[in-house]
């Protein structure tokens, strides 16, 4: 049985796999963008590791998607 936080943290996987495929990359090329090891895109589209904040700003800009002003 998965914990709830597995579970969001596989949700969040699903979700910046999405985003880096829709912006037509593959993990190894997302991972030398960001000079991450392609292990690490792989464990974090996994949900086998929690990204950090800077983590999630990093792709985003990776893949596209800026960063939401915040108010």
């Amino acid at each position: 049985m998965h914990s709830n936080i597995q579970q969001a943290r596989e949700a969040l996987g699903t979700h910046l796999r999405a985003l880096r495929r829709a912006a037509g990359l593959n993990g190894k090329e997302l991972a030398e963008q960001m000079a991450w090891t392609a292990s690490k895109v792989s464990k974090l589209e996994l949900g086998q590791q929690t990204p950090t904040t800077a983590d999630l700003i990093a792709w985003a800009r990776a893949v596209g998607k800026p960063r939401p002003p915040r108010h």
